[in-house]
């Protein structure tokens, strides 16, 4: 989840990963992985990617549906 609003946000800002990479003090394979979902990343790294991207980090608890389910907006 965190992986796809990455990769959406970096696109909408016309980031490349190795732009947004340089900015967040990363490396391109780190933030590829990142947008496939193959690492968790922690809240100080998305803190770091957001803040590349000019945007802010939001962290969204919202209530569970009745079956269960629950949205999870990173």
């Amino acid at each position: 989840m965190a992986g796809s609003a990455v990769r959406a946000a970096r696109r909408r800002a016309g980031v490349s990963q190795a732009e947004l990479a340089a900015r967040s003090g990363t490396s391109q394979p780190s933030i590829a992985r990142l947008e496939r979902g193959l690492v968790s990343p922690t809240v100080i790294t998305l803190d770091r990617i957001a803040r590349a991207l000019g945007t802010d980090l939001v962290i969204d608890f919202e209530p569970r549906t009745r079956d269960g389910s629950g949205t999870t907006r990173v």
